[in-house]
């Protein structure tokens, strides 16, 4: 696939713990920012402020995937649900490492990319699923949560912690991974008061920055 929907695509090679990811991704991201502003201000993707953030690889993804080839035995053989995707990729190395992979995320763009990152590198099909999370109804069931950078903006906090909740019922393990912004410092800090909370660093180089990503781990008490 060289063009989506009219934008070129570049193919990215992400090497983790000594392993390849090829992951495409939109080629010139302002120019999705300069669709969506062109917009009227009656369409659904202005009013719902659908802004294409799923189309660059965060480094909060890729923090949350070195954090997965550090601690394997979260993932192998077990069911993992990745909570507003985007590309994909902290679900692409769970599936990596063996874990049965379902990819979500609200829109149906960043779906269609994230089912073609993970065929061009896992050997078998993608599992994806579109649905907001932020209503909090049928949840998809899992051993294993992941959500890299799902909180880029404060009204999200509550929708989090309703997720938070929700899985923990369930008997599900969360990972949360944040690339420290300082806005979200104290909702962070409001989960460290869970029980099961721990909190780990990755340091991640991205266009020639280090960054400090924050990954939340919270277990459920009988886990």
């Amino acid at each position: 696939m060289q063009e989506f929907q009219g934008f070129p695509l570049s193919h990215e090679l992400i090497t983790l713990a000594g392993h390849d990811f090829s992951m495409a991704r939109v080629a010139d991201i302002d120019a999705l920012f300069a669709q969506l502003l062109n917009q009227p201000s009656t369409h659904p993707d202005v009013t719902d402020e659908r802004i294409p953030y799923w189309a660059e690889i965060w480094p909060a993804a890729i923090g949350l995937a070195e954090y997965l080839f550090l601690h394997p035995s979260l993932v192998m053989g077990k069911k993992v649900v990745e909570i507003g995707c985007g590309l994909g990729l902290p679900g692409i190395v769970a599936g990596r490492l063996g874990a049965e992979v379902l990819l979500t995320d609200y829109l149906s763009e960043p779906l269609e990319l994230a089912r073609y990152n993970w065929e061009r590198n896992i050997q078998r099909p993608a599992s994806v699923r579109q649905f907001d999370w932020r209503q909090g109804e049928d949840l998809p069931e899992a051993d294993l949560v992941l959500a890299s950078d799902i909180a880029y903006e404060s009204r999200a906090f509550p929708f989090i912690r309703s997720l938070i909740g929700h899985y923990l019922d369930k008997g599900s393990v969360i990972l949360i991974s944040e690339p420290n912004r300082t806005f979200a410092a104290e909702f962070f800090k409001s989960l460290s008061l869970l029980p099961g909370y721990s909190h780990h660093t990755i340091r991640v180089v991205r266009n020639q920055l280090t960054i400090q990503v924050n990954v939340h781990r919270i277990v459920p008490e009988r886990a």
